[in-house]
């Protein structure tokens, strides 16, 4: 009896030795997609543990388990190496080649984002903080390089530089191909449908393009930037000033706080409070969603808008239901 015990004993341990191997192995060669270059960024914070990381790939779905991708990191000396940053990876990398990525901290690639909304200035300020360049360079080459695009006006790429999350080689990064690539990337983002519809819009895609980067300071809801796109367009048509903040501050060298009295006297063609018409140029890149309402725009009896201290929008037919609103929400 005792001999049949021992024998079952040890063949569990055996049949257990031999599942947790096949686990273990099928964890460490496990990929999320084996057949996808696809890239993924993986953001690890400050202080994060080599727990914290595992939880983090494995909500991302990077790895099979967080328990063999913590016992790897022991056994090979790993587990105090995690860096923080953002680290790309490859959906075809393995457990082995994660852990080695963010133990080095770096990569083949980095990822750079370009938020929506950013001026020219904040993209070149942004790609030096990310040391791919200086902002001076930067900006020089969007002043003086050459970029081939029919619909590019001559002069500046303000507001052509579409807001996206991009993939760089650090080691094979120029600003002239960086800036193509963003430029392209505009012109790639709007369907047939889209340009079709700026050619029989009445209007030329700079005009479009300067509403729409004033759309995306001025209202950050995407719901309602078709209805201000109205607003702002019936008012350029009517040959009434705009009147939108966002582009005083521009005006200033700033993109959000207060206007004062002074503030709105400047004596700036973007300043939309004193001048008729549009500004000279964009006032930043916009998303796909101001271009849409720039281009699609949402024709309304409304004529005025404001945004309260929540910035919720409240739209008035009248100047004297505009004015009430001013008494009301501001």
């Amino acid at each position: 009896m005792k001999k049949i015990i021992s024998l079952l004993i040890v063949g569990l341990l055996v049949f257990g030795l031999f599942y947790f191997y096949q686990f273990y192995a099928g964890a460490l060669n496990y990929a999320y997609d084996s057949d996808s270059e696809a890239r993924v960024v993986v953001e690890v914070k400050q202080g994060s543990t080599a727990s914290d990381v595992a939880d983090i790939l494995y909500r991302q779905k990077l790895i099979k388990s967080p328990f063999v991708f913590n016992l790897y990191l022991k056994q090979n000396d790993l587990a105090g190496q995690m860096k923080a940053g953002r680290i790309v990876l490859r959906e075809n990398f393995d457990l082995k080649q994660i852990a080695q990525a963010l133990a080095e901290g770096k990569s083949e690639e980095m990822a750079v984002t370009i938020l929506e909304g950013w001026t020219i200035k904040q993209i070149a300020d942004y790609m030096e903080e990310a040391g791919l360049t200086t902002a001076d360079a930067f900006l020089s080459c969007a002043a003086s390089c050459e970029f081939i695009f029919d619909f590019l006006p001559a002069g500046y790429v303000e507001g052509y530089l579409y807001p996206d999350t991009y993939f760089v080689n650090s080691g094979t990064y120029s600003d002239d191909s960086f800036i193509t690539r963003l430029i392209q990337t505009l012109e790639n983002k709007l369907s047939t449908d889209d340009w079709n519809a700026v050619d029989t819009s009445g209007r030329t895609f700079e005009e479009i393009m300067i509403m729409a980067s004033i759309v995306e300071r001025e209202e950050r809801d995407p719901d309602e930037r078709p209805t201000v796109a109205g607003i702002l367009w019936d008012r350029f048509d009517n040959g009434v000033g705009l009147g939108a903040d966002a582009t005083v501050l521009y005006a200033l060298g700033r993109t959000k706080g207060g206007l004062t009295y002074d503030d709105l006297q400047v004596d700036s063609p973007y300043n939309t409070r004193k001048y008729r018409g549009l500004p000279p140029t964009p006032i930043c890149s916009p998303s796909l969603s101001s271009i849409h309402a720039a281009l699609y725009p949402e024709k309304t009896a409304y004529f005025y808008y404001l945004h309260d201290s929540d910035g919720e929008v409240h739209y008035a037919e009248t100047l004297e239901e505009h004015n009430a609103n001013k008494r009301k929400y501001l």
